[in-house]
Formats: C-alpha cells, sequence, structure tokens
C-alpha cells in the first residue's frame, strides 16, 4: 500500500525549473529561443559575477522583449529572487496585454496588477511576488506605501527611456516617476532596463547604470527590422518607390494606399491559400500634424473607392 506524504504538499520551497520551463514552452510553439537565452545569460551574469544593480537590455522595436522578460523573471525566481516589480508606459491597454502574457504563460506566482495587493489582508514580506505597475504618479505611490522598501527588489522597467530618466538632472531636482522608482529600489535594489531606443538612459546616467555592462537583447532568425527596410548597403529587397526631395502633395499618400490594396489583393487571389489581412504602416514624419493630413487624404480614398455611385 502507498502511504501518503502530506509533506509533499506542505512543501513551500519554490521551483527552481521554470526558466527550462519557459523556455521548452516557447519552444513547443515553434519559437528560437536562442536570442533569450543570451540576453538572459548576459544579465545573470551582470547580477551574478559584477555584482552590477543597474544595467540595460536593448534589442530592436517589436522582437519579442515580452516573451524575453518572461523568461528572464522565470530565471531571476529560480535563483530566488522574491520580488520583481514590472513597470510599463502609463497605459491600462498595455498593461493589460503584458499582464495577460505573463498569465498565460504560467510563471509561479501568478503575475499581478498592483491593484490586487493593495488590500491589507495581502502579506508582501513573505512569498514570492511579480507585480505590474504603470509608470503613473498616483500607482507609483500606492504601490509604494503597500510594500514599503523591499530588501532586494527587482524592476524590469519595460520602454525604460519612457518617463523613468530624470528629465531635471541638469537642475538638481527630480522628475516625479524617477524619484518613486528611486524609492522602491532603496538602498539594494536592482534596476534592469529594457528599451529599443537606449541612448537616453546612457546620456542621463539613469539609476546609475553601468553601459558596459549593457546586455544585446538579438533579434530572432525570422526578425524583419531597420536592417531589411534601411539597409546600409546594397539595394532593399522590396520594391522601393522613393517621393521626391521636396514637396508633399495628396497624390502621393493616395498612390501608396493603392499600391498596397493591389498587393494585397494579388497575394490573396494567387498566393495565400487562405485569405490573410495584411497592415499598411504611413510614418512619413515625426509631426502629428503631418500625420494626421495623411490620414485625412487615405481615408478620404478610402470612401471614394466605397461610394456606390462609383460603380
Amino acid at each position: 500500500m502507498t502511504t501518503f506524504d502530506i509533506s509533499k504538499f506542505n512543501d513551500t520551497t519554490p521551483s527552481s525549473k521554470q526558466y527550462e520551463r519557459q523556455l521548452d514552452r516557447l519552444r513547443s510553439l515553434g519559437r528560437n529561443v536562442e536570442c533569450i537565452e543570451i540576453a538572459v545569460r548576459g544579465a545573470l551574469d551582470n547580477l551574478r559575477n559584477q555584482s552590477s544593480r543597474s544595467f540595460v537590455i536593448y534589442g530592436e522595436p517589436q522582437s519579442g522583449k515580452t516573451e524575453m522578460m518572461i523568461c528572464l523573471t522565470a530565471k531571476l525566481l529560480d535563483d530566488g529572487h522574491r520580488f520583481i516589480v514590472h513597470l510599463l508606459n502609463d497605459s491600462v491597454d498595455l498593461l493589460g496585454q503584458n499582464l495577460g502574457r505573463f498569465k498565460t504563460s504560467g510563471l509561479a506566482p501568478a503575475a499581478r496588477n498592483f491593484s490586487e495587493i493593495l488590500d491589507p489582508s495581502v502579506p508582501v514580506k513573505t512569498g514570492n511576488h511579480v507585480v505590474f505597475c504603470k509608470k503613473n504618479g498616483s500607482d507609483l505611490r500606492k504601490l509604494r506605501d503597500k510594500i514599503g522598501q523591499v530588501d532586494k527588489i527587482i524592476i524590469i522597467d519595460d520602454e525604460a527611456d519612457y518617463a523613468s530618466p530624470n528629465g531635471q538632472i541638469n537642475s538638481g531636482a527630480k522628475t516625479v516617476i524617477n524619484e518613486l522608482i528611486e524609492n522602491l529600489l532603496g538602498s539594494n535594489g536592482i534596476y534592469i532596463g529594457v528599451t529599443a531606443t537606449p541612448a537616453r538612459l546612457d546620456l542621463n546616467n539613469t539609476f546609475k547604470n553601468d553601459s558596459h555592462l549593457w546586455v544585446d537583447f538579438p533579434p530572432h532568425p525570422a526578425y524583419t527590422g531597420q536592417d531589411v527596410f534601411f539597409p546600409l548597403e546594397g539595394s532593399p529587397s522590396y520594391s522601393l518607390q522613393l517621393l521626391p526631395n521636396s514637396g508633399d502633395e495628396p497624390k502621393y499618400p493616395r498612390s501608396a494606399l493603392f499600391r498596397f490594396l493591389v498587393n494585397v489583393a494579388y497575394l490573396n487571389n494567387y498566393v495565400n491559400e487562405a485569405e490573410e489581412n495584411y497592415s499598411l504602416l504611413v510614418h512619413t514624419s515625426g509631426n502629428k500634424t503631418d500625420h494626421k493630413s495623411d490620414w485625412s487624404v487615405m481615408n478620404a480614398a478610402l470612401n471614394d473607392l466605397q461610394n456606390p455611385s462609383w460603380s
């Protein structure tokens, strides 16, 4: 007869194999994990061998940083770090999206919105915690007031160049978000910034990060980014129609829209086995007014195409 051993169920020792499980999860989805392993190894080397308390992980835009952060969090939990805070831009949609990705990953403990731990009945001085919080003054104050000074807290700051750097450093003052993050870090917290645009963190020396210890998060083999669309050498591997150096006539955005529609129609009629959706990205200027102008031209063209009087 098998003896029932209650001690197996009372064992609260955290698993030390979460990182491997996360990598296996991604492999089962057909994802390449080598780039993630490189970034996680670099981060752990900083913490273990370099005794670094502030550094940056940088990678290309939209190159899978969320999955990398899930795997990094798993490895930090495996290594015994018990309180990890993820900071995100001040957007409810973004917080919900990233929090959802963390929850469905199967990470233990499950990630929680900071508001879920504010109740006095929720203990934070014991156990492991993965907490999400927006870079919003009110939210950060509530989180700080709840958790106080957590020993060796780890802050993983997504899009770290946004709001976190001290914009008043030259005047000897501190911006609100910068000061609140510093309060959370305390005397022995660890700051890990994650961004595709790290230059400001270097120039600003945000949280005294050591640029010599920055970690490169290389893109996965299937990544399509700036090197494909804007190669420094040779010609691009796609049909390129250049705009003139001067002039901004409505015919140009209309022409781009029509070329997009024709290409999508061709792909879905003659190439794809099943109809697929495509997106048209328009980014002709850093000026919001210019973007609105392009949108107005394209919207008007779409309305004209749908006008029944044209048929």
